[in-house]
């Protein structure tokens, strides 16, 4: 019988803290392209009402003109393609520890059949990404209706 290590891409992120620490621990030689490393991506909330489904993406330090949302076929994509305006502005310093940044992602949703695409809506405040998928009609919980016997 072989052993065949599964890698969980969720621990990407702590095993690569814990290998830095290791490796870096007494050198001031930090990867300052780390966040890119561990394949970023935002922290998302999805939950269905009654009337429609939700979606929550926690996007601070993008402006609301950097993220495009776009439907085709089933799929709901979100992304940001952040411009970096790297001939205009020189480095001075280098990094020597980096934690956070605001990187360039794509998150896809497969949509169910039941919801009207036609009214999609989308609201960004405070950096949370906000978007509204309502249900169809037909796809609406009904009271029930008592039949009366003849």
């Amino acid at each position: 019988m072989n052993l065949v290590r599964f890698q969980n891409p969720r621990y990407v992120v702590n095993r690569n803290l814990v290998d830095d620490l290791f490796s870096n621990f007494l050198r001031n030689d930090y990867h300052e392209n780390y966040l890119e490393k561990c394949g970023n991506q935002p922290a998302t909330n999805v939950f269905e009402t009654e009337k429609d489904f939700r979606i929550e993406l926690l996007l601070p330090g993008f402006p609301k003109e950097e993220v495009q949302i776009n439907y085709h076929k089933n799929v709901l994509t979100i992304k940001v393609d952040k411009q970096e305006n790297k001939e205009g502005k020189a480095e001075e310093f280098k990094y020597a520890r980096r934690e956070f940044g605001a990187f360039n992602f794509e998150k896809s949703f497969k949509v169910p059949e039941s919801v009207d695409t036609e009214k999609i809506s989308a609201k960004f405040e405070n950096g949370i990404l906000n978007v509204v998928l309502p249900k169809k009609e037909e796809a609406l919980d009904k009271a029930p209706v008592e039949i009366k016997i003849a």
